[in-house]
């Protein structure tokens, strides 16, 4: 090689160089810039000011668009404005920006089960396990359990939701679908053991007193029955669940 040859060869190397040098430092300083707007605009999701909130998403998205935590923040603010098509987009971009964030299909599942879309629900669930370095299993094991008990597989609810039980053993959630799974089963007796766990664990779970007086007035115990269906009314006064409690409690004569 002739040396003029060596030295343009040199040159172009030492211009790619920096060209490539260039580059990433204006990604870096893209990346930092969209990452104070998305900071931002977290500061107002958390305080459920969720137009502020999209402003400053929407910024951050202009300026890099490759960050998928951002992504993520969008769907749920889209999620709280009630646009399920723009909440599962960007989960989806999500997750396509990065293939193991467990909590983009944990929620892409979510969306799914909303949209009656169980199989597809189930699925993500399932991919949300998948990745080993979880921090949050047991927020799948409850949707799994949800799921099967949503159509009726009683057998692959109760696994799951043991295990949500197993890997948080004060969650009331999972003890509440559960009770609803062993009232699928017919073992009576310990979904009523199931939703007295869930209000010991939740004293202000309405959904679980509510379930839990049903199962009371069925097994004819009435005092139990009318404390529980009281606590519902003052818990969520004038909901669906209250007004459900109170013509159970015009039936005890209430």
């Amino acid at each position: 090689m002739r040396p003029q040859n060596r030295w343009r060869i040199v040159g172009l190397t030492l211009i790619l160089a920096f060209i490539l040098s260039g580059c990433a430092s204006n990604r870096a300083f893209r990346e930092r810039q969209a990452r104070g707007f998305r900071d931002r605009g977290e500061v107002y999701l958390a305080g459920n000011q969720t137009s502020k909130a999209m402003e400053q998403f929407l910024k951050a998205l202009e300026i890099y668009s490759d960050d998928p935590i951002l992504h993520y923040d969008l769907a749920l603010t889209y999620d709280m404005k009630g646009d399920l098509d723009k909440t599962e987009y960007h989960l989806k971009r999500s997750i396509k920006l990065k293939p193991d964030y467990s909590n983009a299909y944990n929620y892409l599942g979510f969306v799914y089960f909303r949209q009656g879309k169980v199989n597809e629900a189930i699925e993500s669930y399932n991919k949300a396990l998948d990745n080993l370095l979880y921090l949050n299993p047991q927020d799948a094991h409850l949707n799994l359990g949800v799921a099967y008990l949503s159509i009726k597989q009683y057998q692959k609810a109760k696994v799951h939701l043991d295990e949500a039980i197993r890997l948080v053993p004060d969650f009331a959630a999972a003890y509440h679908s559960l009770g609803k799974t062993y009232e699928g089963l017919r073992q009576y007796d310990k979904a009523r053991t199931s939703y007295e766990q869930a209000v010991k664990f939740n004293p202000d779970y309405a959904e679980a007193y509510l379930s839990l007086g049903k199962i009371l007035y069925r097994s004819g115990e009435r005092q139990k029955a009318i404390e529980s269906f009281d606590k519902v009314m003052r818990l969520e006064p004038g909901s669906d669940r209250a007004n459900e409690a109170l013509r159970y409690l015009r039936a005890l004569g209430k």
